[in-house]
């Protein structure tokens, strides 16, 4: 599976799909296996007794056998990370510590063992006679053994399955646009209220612990919105896992950010503090990718806001984009001017689609058409 059949499709559920699994629910599901009754054909049955008897305990083992070699080969057989989107490796990586192809190997090498054993196990029980039963459990034992020593790295399948199934898929033929910067200053609100994502608002900070997308239909025009969790200022090392899903959209993902400030008096964060992380964000993926918006602009007083503006464009930041998301104050614009800045940067038309819309209603009207078609 190459690079390209992996961006063609956008959800990484499609290409890592595996339940999760521990040391003990395996054990569980030989152990109900091997104790279901199986049915011997009439054939068999009227073999002598120590042939039917090994006939069935090889049933039985052969079943045990089966489900362990498939549920290690979907493991095996998972994507390697450098075959996926890499944002997806990115997001993997951070679920697994890095180990996720560890853990496909592990798994490889555990099926390998296993179907060697099986092969040999298969002859041993059929020719136990009435000790077939011993000799199966003996198989199923070591068995059990074998993915307890090979398969260290199980319990990462919780991780990777939470991450394919949380994961949102992500079209990277339509425009995405990334809202980032520290917790609190409104990131969420503002993606519920452009798109079709109801991300949840709390006044804590870390409410937003994936990403999650939103979509905008504006005529032929489908839009991304990616919510991302807050990001503090630290280095990257330092960052939790939380913070670290934010940072893999930020540098994978061909879109344009939205980096949120709340410039008011009782912001979470210290104004300074969302200095220091916009020049961090700027240093992971360069200036010109960034748009300055100042959310919550009704809580504050018009010379606050010029006091902090300057402080922005002092950093050359020429165009910025003053918003209250609550009260759905330009959140258009800061939409448009998004759009704007992704056909710029990436050679696109979409902001001549959206002026065509835009002609046409009345509920953005102007929004779009007061645009250029270049960005600044």
């Amino acid at each position: 599976m190459g690079m390209e059949s992996v961006e063609n499709e956008y959800c990484l559920s499609n290409y890592v799909n595996i339940e999760p699994l521990s040391l003990d629910t395996i054990r569980k599901r030989v152990l109900d296996i091997y104790v279901e009754s199986v049915d011997v054909s009439k054939n068999i049955v009227k073999l002598d007794p120590e042939k039917r008897t090994a006939f069935r305990y090889m049933l039985k083992s052969e079943r045990v056998f089966q489900y362990v070699a498939t549920t290690l080969g979907k493991i095996a057989r998972l994507p390697p990370k450098e075959n996926l989107n890499s944002f997806y490796a990115d997001l993997l990586d951070i679920a697994t510590h890095g180990r996720y192809n560890e853990l496909r190997k592990q798994a490889s090498l555990a099926v390998k063992v296993i179907s060697s054993m099986w092969k040999e196990y298969r002859s041993k029980i059929l020719s136990s006679g009435l000790n077939a039963k011993n000799v199966s459990r003996e198989f199923v034992g070591r068995i059990l053994s074998i993915v307890k020593r090979k398969v260290k790295l199980v319990e990462l399948t919780k991780e990777i399955s939470y991450v394919a199934k949380n994961t949102p898929c992500i079209d990277f033929s339509k425009p995405l646009i990334i809202v980032a910067g520290m917790p609190q200053v409104g990131k969420s609100t503002f993606v519920g209220a452009v798109s079709s994502a109801k991300p949840k608002v709390s006044p804590y900070p870390f409410t937003t612990k994936n990403v999650i997308i939103g979509h905008i239909k504006l005529g032929e025009v489908v839009i991304q919105v990616m919510d991302t969790p807050g990001i503090l200022d630290r280095p990257i090392k330092e960052m939790n896992d939380i913070e670290r899903r934010a940072v893999a959209a930020l540098r994978n993902l061909k879109a344009v950010v939205l980096y949120f400030m709340d410039p008011s008096p009782d912001a979470y964060y210290s104004f300074e503090q969302q200095v220091a992380v916009l020049k961090n964000v700027e240093e992971l993926i360069g200036k010109e990718k960034i748009i300055v918006v100042f959310n919550k602009i009704d809580k504050l007083s018009k010379e606050l806001l010029e006091k902090h503006k300057k402080v922005v464009m002092g950093m050359g930041y020429s165009k910025l984009v003053e918003i209250s998301a609550l009260h759905k104050i330009n959140v258009w614009t800061a939409i448009a001017f998004a759009i704007e800045r992704f056909d710029a940067l990436f050679n696109t038309t979409y902001l001549e689609l959206l002026k065509l819309y835009s002609s046409s209603t009345t509920s953005i009207s102007g929004v779009f058409s007061s645009l250029s078609s270049t960005s600044s």
